[in-house]
C-alpha cells in the first residue's frame, strides 16, 4: 500500500511537470495561475481541469475555454483558447471542426490523461458517426409550440382565434373535426420531415468510461446549430424535471376541464425547446412512474420534435425495468429505443478507470483506510464516488452450487456496479469458505472490506478465512478496497510475536506472507489495469451446467 501511495506521488509529480511546461507556453494557464490557483487534477467526467487555491477550486473546460467557480467572469486570451494549463503539445487543432473523436481520445492517450481501451475506440465509431451525421444534417424548425397551460381560466379562450383553437383542439382533443384536422396535418408533416440521424446508447460496468466518451462527444459540438441545440443531464435529474411539469400542468384547469391526460404533449414540446441533441448519463428505470411514462415521453421527443439522443446506462436496453411493476406496459419503449437508437456495449471492458484515476491522480492516497477518520472517508468514497449520490443500495443473498447448495449473504450491494460491501465480521467471522469467495468475486468487480481487526494466534479460523477470501478476489481481478481499525499496512494486520518459532506449527503464518504480497499488488497500477474476469468465469461455470 506504501508503494501505491509512492505510485500515485511519482504520477502526479509527472502530471504536474507536463503542467508547468505548459504554465510556461499558455497565456491562459499563466492568467490562471498568477491569481494564485494551482492545478490540482484533471477530472475527465467534465472535461475539465481543475485548479486549486486554499478551499476553492475552479474547472478549466478542456474543449470550450470556459470556466466555473470564483473566476467564471475571466475569459482565456484570445490565442489559447482550449486548454489552460494542463497538456501542451497539439491541443490547440482541438476546438477546429475538423478533429474527429479519435484525434481527441488519442491525445489524451499521449498525454497519459486516460488509458487506451481498445472497446471505448468502438464505441467512438458510433459516437464519430453520428457526429458526422448531425454536422451534415438541416435541423428543421421546431413544430408549432402548443397553447400553454393557464390558471387564468376566464382568459383561456375570449380572445383565441378560429385558428388557435383549432390549435388546442389538436393538442387536448376539445372538437373533433378541428383535432382530426390537425392529426392529418401532423401526419403529413412527420412523412415530409426529414429523419434526424439515430442516437446512441452506450451501456457497460462501472468505470469503464460511459461517461467519459459522451462528454467527449459532446463537447467536440461547438458548431451552429448544435452549440446551441444540446442539453445534458443526468437521467434522474431529467425525469424529477419532466414530473415537476407535469404536475404543474395537472393543478392547472382551463374552463372547468381536468387536462391532466394531456399535458404531455406541451411538456415534450418545452423539453424540446431546451436543445434537440439530449445526453442522458446513468440511464436506469427503477420508478413505475418514470416506466409508465416513458414511451409516450419519447415518442414524442424522437417522432414530434425530432430529437436525437445519446444515453448511458449500466444496463441493456432489453434489462431496464427488469423485474418491475406493469413491466408489460413498458416493454414498447424499449423497442422504440432500440429503433431510435444504436446500441454499443463496453460490458468487455471491465477495468474500472474512475478508481484508477482517484488513485492516479492523488485524490485517493491508496485503497486503504486506517481508524474513525478513515471510517468516515470511506464512507464518503462508497456512497458519493463508487455507488454515486442518484443511486441505492440494498441487501442480497448470492447463491453457491459447488456441494451442497447455499446462500451468502450480501448486507450492502449495487448489482448495477457491481459493488459489494462486507464489514470483517460478515466475511470472515461467519463460517464461509473458499467456494462462497469465489462467487462473490464472480458477481462483483470491486468488493470493499470494513473494520479489520488487528488478528493474532488466536483468530486462527478467521485468519483463515482472510486468506482465502483475498485468494478468491485476486483470481477474478477483482477491485478490493480495505479498512482497518489500526493497521496501516498488510503487515500489520496478522501480528506474530517469535514469527520464525511458531511458523513451524502454523501455516497460516506462511500464507499470510503471500497475502501480504497480493494485498500490496492490489493496490498497484499494474492490478487496477486489469481486467474484471468475474462475469466470464460465471459465464464459463453457466455454461458447465448444461
Amino acid at each position: 500500500m506504501q508503494q501505491c501511495w509512492r505510485r500515485s506521488s511519482i504520477a502526479r509529480r509527472a502530471s504536474w511537470s507536463l503542467l508547468e511546461q505548459r504554465n510556461r507556453r499558455g497565456p491562459a494557464s499563466r492568467s490562471i495561475c498568477s491569481k494564485g490557483y494551482v492545478p490540482a487534477r484533471t477530472d475527465l467526467s467534465s472535461s475539465s481541469m481543475v485548479f486549486r487555491k486554499g478551499s476553492r477550486t475552479i474547472k478549466f473546460n478542456l474543449f470550450q475555454n470556459e470556466i466555473s467557480g470564483p473566476l467564471s467572469s475571466w475569459s482565456a486570451p484570445a490565442h489559447d483558447k482550449t486548454i489552460s494549463s494542463t497538456i501542451g503539445r497539439g491541443f490547440a487543432s482541438l476546438s477546429t471542426h475538423h478533429t474527429t473523436l479519435f484525434h481527441r481520445y488519442q491525445m489524451l492517450v499521449d498525454e497519459d490523461l486516460v488509458h487506451h481501451d481498445a472497446h471505448q475506440v468502438e464505441a467512438l465509431q458510433e459516437l464519430e458517426r453520428l457526429r458526422l451525421e448531425l454536422l451534415s444534417y438541416k435541423l428543421p424548425p421546431l413544430p408549432k409550440m402548443p397553447t400553454p397551460i393557464t390558471a387564468n381560466k376566464s382568459s383561456s379562450n375570449e380572445s383565441s382565434s378560429s385558428s388557435s383553437s383549432s390549435s388546442f383542439s389538436g393538442w387536448f382533443g376539445f372538437g373533433q373535426s378541428s383535432g382530426e384536422t390537425n392529426r392529418i396535418v401532423e401526419a403529413v408533416s412527420s412523412v415530409l420531415r426529414p429523419a434526424p440521424p439515430r442516437g446512441v446508447y452506450l451501456h457497460g460496468g462501472v468505470g469503464s468510461g460511459k461517461t467519459m466518451l459522451m462528454n467527449l462527444f459532446y463537447d467536440s459540438l461547438i458548431q451552429e446549430p448544435w452549440n446551441t441545440e444540446k442539453q445534458k443531464i443526468h437521467f434522474h435529474k431529467f425525469m424529477s424535471m419532466i414530473h415537476k411539469r407535469m404536475h404543474q400542468a395537472r393543478n392547472n384547469n382551463i374552463n372547468g376541464h381536468n387536462v391532466s391526460d394531456a399535458v404531455l404533449p406541451a411538456v415534450i414540446a418545452e423539453t424540446a425547446r431546451q436543445g434537440r441533441l439530449i445526453c442522458l448519463d446513468e440511464f436506469q428505470v427503477t420508478d413505475v412512474a418514470d416506466a409508465l411514462v416513458l414511451q409516450r415521453l419519447f415518442t414524442g421527443l424522437w417522432r414530434d420534435q425530432g430529437c436525437i439522443v445519446v444515453a448511458t446506462s449500466n444496463r441493456a436496453p432489453s434489462d431496464l425495468y427488469l423485474g418491475g411493476l406493469q413491466r408489460d406496459r413498458f416493454l414498447p419503449f424499449i423497442d422504440l429505443l432500440k429503433e431510435s437508437c444504436q446500441e454499443v456495449s463496453l460490458w468487455e471492458s471491465t477495468v474500472d478507470y474512475r478508481l484508477i484515476q482517484k488513485v492516479e491522480s492523488g485524490e485517493m492516497s491508496s485503497l486503504w483506510f486506517v481508524g474513525t477518520e478513515g471510517q468516515v472517508a470511506l464512507d464518503h468514497l462508497f456512497q458519493d464516488e463508487l455507488i454515486g449520490p442518484e443511486q441505492s443500495t440494498r441487501s442480497m443473498e448470492l447463491t453457491a452450487t459447488s456441494g451442497s447448495q447455499r446462500t451468502i449473504p450480501v448486507p450492502i450491494a449495487n448489482t448495477a456496479r457491481k459493488i459489494a460491501r462486507f464489514s470483517f465480521a460478515d466475511i470472515c467471522k461467519k463460517a464461509l469458505g473458499a467456494a462462497d469467495y469465489l462467487v462473490i468475486g464472480e458477481h462483483f468487480s470491486t468488493v470493499v472490506v470494513d473494520r479489520i481487526p488487528t488478528l493474532t494466534l488466536n483468530e486462527l479460523n478467521w485468519v483463515r478465512r482472510f486468506i482465502l477470501l483475498i485468494d478468491a478476489l485476486y483470481e477474478s481481478n477483482v477491485k478490493l478496497i480495505l479498512h482497518c481499525d489500526e493497521a496501516k499496512q498488510a503487515s500489520d494486520i496478522f501480528v506474530v510475536e517469535n514469527k520464525a518459532e511458531v511458523a513451524a506449527n502454523h501455516d497460516e503464518v506462511f500464507a499470510f506472507d503471500r497475502t501480504i504480497s497480493r494485498l500490496q499488488e492490489m493496490s498497484s497500477r499494474s492490478y487496477l489495469h486489469r481486467k474484471w474476469t468475474g462475469r466470464s468465469k460465471a459465464r464459463q461455470k453457466k455454461g458447465n451446467e448444461y
